[in-house]
């Protein structure tokens, strides 16, 4: 029975969850939005911001469904398959359930809000109809499905349901892998597994224009593509959790894989770029995209598994605040920073200190409802199955959870 507390892998788990706000606040800011993503920006706008958003994006959620998947084992460890998908049951789906009854239309109106104020220049809270149905027709016309419903940024949790189904299947590996157990543990503290780890993900993304994952997979209507590509990072996880020699791999190889990363990053986005503003056959620039991009991740992926490994892989204030408050923050952050982001629209500033502006309300908002409002009383125990009593962190040490 594995017993032990993974307080990195709690931190970068809700550290992923978090960046969602940068990764948000960023969007309102590109200066040159991907044409998968037709959508008006701020009219302030740079293009650092551009360069954060691919960032973020390239790791953030790769990341998250490694750890989804390793802790997915370590549930099943300990609450057998039968516990393991009631407790899922309880934390991911009444969570989704609810939140797209109550946060995801208040985050449509405020996003629809920002693209009317940046297109037509109004500012209203509800939004004219006229102006709509422009915006529909024009938006049709660059290819979004809108007769398709949504499920924003809670797609997160709904495909975590379709992999959790899958855990059947992530057990079946771990034990066929079980039979050449010394050959895999080898493999595992080999770059092999790197290769073939970005040789898979290359394959995967080649549907993806610009071999980037921007597109589809935010709808209802299960978009295979995504599924496929983010379910391999999920039974990866859980694989990794029958073979913890991986992390340590991470940890002795975070200079490499940060140097791997550094050239890697800005190659997969130039070859992303070129691929956007070539005509004509572009399956050359788009072979070496899906390559630079799926080895790129991986690198990313072994590099702040490593990083977090070696820098905060201990009990604190920090990291426990941030593995309570993360869910709550992540769930609640889209709504807020739409709102903020529409009302800055008004306001001609640099866009740095617009997004400067955006993220620093919405941290304020969602960590102070967190504290105050939430963390105490029958939410905290909904999304998580506990309640917290925990000081500030930079006050005093939180109070252990208890069951609701």
């Amino acid at each position: 029975m594995d017993d032990r507390r993974y307080y990195a892998l709690d931190a970068l788990r809700g550290t992923m969850m978090m960046l969602g706000i940068v990764l948000h606040g960023a969007n309102f800011y590109l200066a040159a939005p991907p044409p998968t993503i037709p959508i008006p920006t701020d009219r302030n706008n740079a293009y650092a911001f551009d360069v954060i958003f691919h960032f973020i994006h390239s790791f953030r959620m790769p990341v998250f469904f490694v750890m989804a998947g390793f802790f997915a084992s370590l549930l099943v460890e300990k609450r057998g398959l039968k516990g393991t998908y009631a407790n899922r049951a309880k934390r991911i789906l009444g969570p989704f359930v609810a939140a797209m009854l109550t946060i995801l239309p208040l985050t449509a109106l405020f996003l629809i809000n920002f693209v009317l104020a940046v297109r037509f220049g109004t500012h209203d809270i509800l939004p004219q109809l006229d102006q709509l149905q422009t915006l529909g027709e024009e938006m049709e016309a660059a290819g979004v499905p809108l007769d398709e419903p949504s499920s924003g940024h809670l797609w997160f949790l709904y495909y975590l349901l379709y992999f959790y189904l899958t855990i059947p299947l992530c057990r079946w590996f771990v034990g066929v892998s079980l039979v050449k157990e010394a050959a895999c543990r080898r493999l595992v503290g080999s770059p092999g597994l790197f290769l073939l780890l970005g040789a898979y993900t290359s394959i995967t993304l080649w549907p993806f224009k610009g071999a980037q994952i921007l597109e589809g997979f935010i709808f209802l209507k299960p978009h295979v593509p995504s599924l496929i590509y983010y379910w391999l990072f999920f039974v990866m996880g859980y694989f990794f959790h029958y073979y913890r020699e991986f992390l340590s791999i991470c940890r002795a190889r975070v200079g490499k894989s940060a140097v791997l990363a550094l050239f890697l990053f800005p190659l997969s986005v130039y070859l992303s770029t070129l691929e956007y503003n070539a005509v004509g056959n572009v399956t050359l620039i788009h072979l070496g995209a899906t390559i630079a991009h799926g080895f790129c991740t991986w690198a990313l992926v072994y590099l702040f598994i490593g990083v977090f490994l070696r820098f905060f892989d201990y009990e604190s204030p920090w990291t426990l605040y941030t593995s309570q408050s993360s869910y709550w923050v992540y769930l609640v952050h889209m709504p807020v920073i739409a709102v903020c982001g529409w009302w800055m629209v008004q306001y001609d500033l640099p866009a740095v200190v617009k997004f400067l502006a955006i993220t620093s309300a919405t941290a304020l908002v969602c960590f102070t409802s967190y504290h105050y409002l939430v963390q105490r009383t029958w939410v905290s125990g909904f999304l998580t199955g506990r309640r917290f009593d925990s000081g500030w962190p930079w006050r005093e040490p939180p109070v252990v959870g208890r069951r609701p």
